[in-house]
């Protein structure tokens, strides 16, 4: 009869999270201890955690679900037991409870309050489903009068951490109260049948999360696309935990590309301060004598003059005289935007921005952050800032518009000063980054472009936001 039971509780709950679970681009399986303690009129509904002396252990796993940087869900299944006598021994509670429910979780460590590979991440959970009930009165030797033996709705609500292990194994702790739809359960009935009053039982959880499958990798650089910021890094490429080509001096340029991995330089330079080749050869960097980006090693045109187009053997690329096409794109030198970099004619010649970029751009300029109510960049801002400049580089002939926006909070003109001191400080960093401030333009429109409802904390922080735009004159 309990399996039974409990079978029916099961297909009705696991029905709608089938459907939803379809949602999630990446899946969890989650295996938990629990220990479950009593709150209710057998206790005056005095709630306490860590009470050792009433804790009865269940086990639990739950299927999880990625739905937004904010958001999962969890189809949970659980066995809770919970027993209470009260110090009298006069009176008490032993129930077993079979649950099947949906639960949403809220992440602190979305990319705003917190970042979305934080270490420890708080959350939130809620949700309900069915719960099946087997109470009776308790008694040493169970053999206690039953109380209940039904089906019934339960509603949920809990806090926990998540702390990160490694790139795949998460442990958790959590506490949640649940709440049975059934009056009485506890042998403790409410007037007038007021569910809400009812009794309920804290569970407290530890547990560990691991992937239900492989993650998708489309570059196989160890990061899940979901986290990646760089989904195309070429094989071999070291990464660091954005999925980002290593950049050890922080010039922008990936070490990979860097002729000067370990010294800030200019991507001019290919990463070196200078290119001054004496410079380089006292730091280990290949030498390249005629200084068209081809070193000597693979150069078979070795004195090329200055400033000549170039092959990948580092030779001179041949042209017709009269209609000269340098990057070879069908777009002639005269009319090419973009004369050293291969682009369609629709785009004036130059290279059309991927989208993968443009996500990866998007993405990046939300995890600027300032100090409260002033213009300085907050310095967990700097990978994400870093990131911004490697993809301007990536480009080097289109122009950059950066606006800056704020929420609501304040008059107009304050607002709008703000927001340009802001745009300000990215321009800055940016400048000092190597970007050429003749590519740059900068704008603060203060709060009158939201993006989202001012009326909502969640609103008010989207529109605090610095925006990042490439375009051809």
């Amino acid at each position: 009869m309990f399996i039974n039971r409990y079978i029916k509780t099961l297909l009705l709950s696991t029905s709608f999270c089938i459907v939803l679970s379809s949602w999630g681009q990446s899946n969890y399986i989650g295996f938990y201890g629990t220990f479950n303690d009593y709150t209710g009129g057998l206790n005056n509904f005095n709630y306490g955690i860590l009470r050792f002396n009433y804790y009865k252990p269940g086990p639990q796993i739950a299927f999880q679900q990625y739905l937004s940087p904010f958001f999962d869900i969890k189809e949970n299944f659980a066995y809770d037991w919970v027993q209470y006598e009260t110090p009298t021994k006069t009176a008490g509670i032993d129930a077993q409870f079979l649950s099947a429910d949906l639960i949403f979780r809220y992440k602190f460590a979305n990319g705003y309050a917190l970042p979305i590979d934080a270490d420890v991440a708080p959350f939130i959970e809620f949700g309900g489903g069915g719960n099946y009930i087997k109470s009776r009165l308790f008694v040493a030797d169970h053999s206690g009068i039953g109380i209940a033996d039904e089906t019934r709705f339960n509603a949920l609500a809990g806090i926990g951490f998540s702390f990160r292990l490694n790139e795949s194994v998460n442990f958790e702790i959590a506490s949640k109260v649940f709440m049975p739809m059934l009056n009485g359960w506890d042998g403790r009935y409410q007037k007038n049948n007021d569910i809400w009053s009812n009794a309920i039982y804290t569970q407290e959880s530890i547990g560990f999360t691991v992937p239900l499958g492989r993650s998708l990798d489309s570059d196989h650089d160890g990061v899940p696309d979901k986290r990646d910021l760089c989904p195309r890094t070429p094989k071999g490429v070291k990464v660091n935990v954005n999925g980002c080509p290593l950049d050890s001096d922080g010039d922008g340029i990936p070490d990979y590309l860097d002729r000067c991995p370990n010294i800030p330089g200019l991507a001019m330079y290919q990463g070196c301060p200078t290119g001054n080749n004496d410079y380089k050869i006292k730091n280990n960097v290949e030498a390249d004598a005629d200084g068209d980006g081809v070193p000597d090693s693979r150069d078979k045109c070795a004195n090329t003059p200055i400033n000549t187009p170039v092959d990948v053997n580092g030779c001179p690329v041949v042209q017709a005289d009269s209609d000269p096409d340098t990057d070879g794109d069908g777009v002639p030198d005269k009319t090419d935007r973009c004369p050293n970099a291969a682009g369609p004619a629709s785009n004036r010649g130059c290279p059309e921005i991927k989208e993968s970029v443009k996500a990866r751009l998007k993405f990046a300029t939300r995890g600027i952050y300032f100090e409260t109510n002033k213009s300085i960049i907050k310095q967990q801002s700097f990978p994400m800032l870093d990131e911004i400049v490697d993809i301007l580089n990536q480009y080097p002939d289109y122009n950059i518009r950066l606006t800056g926006h704020t929420d609501n909070v304040g008059n107009d003109a304050y607002n709008i000063a703000l927001s340009q001191g802001r745009v300000d400080a990215v321009l800055q960093y940016l400048e000092n980054k190597g970007i050429t401030s003749s590519r740059l333009e900068a704008v603060g429109y203060g709060k009158t472009h939201p993006i989202a409802p001012n009326s909502t904390a969640i609103g008010r922080a989207l529109n605090r936001r610095v925006e990042v735009e490439l375009y051809l004159k």
